[in-house]
């Protein structure tokens, strides 16, 4: 009988984890602890938590977890504040487990990517699979701002869907066999397309930063300005036809501004995505300006979410929103104290191994800050699995390169 290892159970936790944040909150569940089990294979506990505790990258994904703890200190509905933290309990523990696990080599890792991708595709299947049954009726729909069916939140869906792009693209840099070059070539363009279809705001943004961070990667390594300048008018391209010829684009466009101008006379906004997103971004704002130190601490920040949607946007009230921007979020939680080191926790990791060059590594961190400015990503257990997994297995990916 073959002997099992840490990767193996790393492969059958990456696994569950995935299909998970696809179909199935309790495969998280059970992909994160597998993922603690492999880091605890082969005993020698004392020895991998000084490893931890020397590594200053893996420490500062856990630093994320202890700066919103602290403000349970001065926090004064400790039952909200306990809720909200349970969400963020993976960044307590999985760092280790990731810092802990040994053996995971270049093969386990394209095995990892592959399966991200098959996995993707399958809710992208399904997804379309609605969408064709009554093209009209879905395309219709966008004027009135909903969206075609996604298997998990439609936000967090298209963020999952731009990275796999990014992962299909960095797998055609790697040493593979030819026949799946074309699958991945295949998949790159069939993803693109379908974020363009699927026309969530915040999936076309990822989108277009992975753009932008392969025009300038290109450029870097091939000092070709005439490459780079021919796939930006490709780019610039590819956003006018999205604009005229998508109907799903051009249903979004005119329902956001529809939702601007009702927002900005404060009229019939409770019903709209768009106001319940600038009416909380304003509430965090507002928060921090009267709570610029250390904020109003993540046990309060509901309460005092709605006592400031109360006065200036009384529509708003009682739909449990938070300011919908985690920067945002996390100054009225913690001040800007709070939110310089959130910068720092989350940007250094980026610097591990040499990371920042790596182009998979630093397009997905890319991709992820940018759903921070329009999305409270981590403020949900799909949020919190998909921001872990990512930079946790890149910061893996680029330890395998070092074996």
């Amino acid at each position: 009988m073959p002997k099992i290892e840490a990767r193996h159970i790393f492969l059958a936790a990456c696994a569950a984890w995935i299909i998970g944040i696809m179909w199935s909150r309790f495969g998280i569940s059970l992909g994160m602890i597998l993922m603690l089990v492999a880091g605890l294979w082969n005993g020698d506990i004392v020895s991998k938590v000084k490893s931890f505790l020397s590594n200053k990258y893996y420490l500062c994904v856990m630093g994320i977890f202890i700066l919103y703890a602290v403000t349970g200190l001065y926090s004064e509905d400790q039952t909200y504040f306990l809720n909200r933290m349970r969400i963020k309990l993976p960044f307590l523990f999985l760092p280790f487990a990731f810092s802990a696990i040994r053996g995971v080599d270049r093969k386990t890792i394209h095995q990892v990517m592959y399966l991200f991708i098959v996995v993707s595709l399958s809710g992208v299947i399904w997804s379309l699979s609605h969408f064709l049954l009554d093209v009209n009726a879905y395309v219709e729909s966008y004027s009135k701002g909903q969206i075609l069916p996604t298997p998990i939140h439609h936000i967090r869906y298209s963020i999952m869907v731009a990275i796999t792009i990014a992962m299909a693209i960095y797998m055609l840099s790697e040493k593979i066999r030819f026949k799946a070059k074309y699958f991945l070539i295949a998949v790159i363009a069939f993803l693109s397309i379908y974020l363009h279809i699927l026309a969530v705001r915040s999936g076309l943004l990822t989108f277009y930063i992975l753009v932008i961070c392969l025009l300038v990667h290109f450029l870097l390594r091939r000092r070709s300005i005439k490459l780079m300048f021919g796939l930006g008018i490709v780019t610039l391209l590819a956003i006018f036809i999205s604009i005229q010829y998508i109907p799903t684009v051009k249903k979004k466009i005119g329902y956001t501004r529809y939702s601007l101008e009702l927002f900005t006379k404060n009229e019939n906004i409770r019903e709209l995505s768009d106001s319940r997103r600038l009416g909380s971004i304003a509430a965090g704002i507002d928060l921090t300006k009267r709570n610029p130190i250390v904020g109003v601490g993540y046990g309060d920040l509901m309460q005092e979410t709605n006592d400031y949607l109360k006065t200036r946007y009384p529509q708003l009230i009682d739909l449990e929103l938070l300011p919908h921007n985690q920067y945002i979020l996390t100054a009225s939680v913690a001040g800007i104290i709070g939110l310089i080191f959130f910068f720092l926790y989350t940007i250094y990791p980026i610097f591990y191994l040499g990371g920042i060059r790596d182009s998979f590594f630093l397009s997905s961190q890319l991709m992820l800050f940018a759903s921070f400015l329009v999305e409270h990503t981590l403020e949900s257990q799909i949020g919190v699995a998909l921001y872990l997994f990512v930079l946790l297995f890149s910061m893996k990916m680029m330890e395998s390169k070092t074996a």
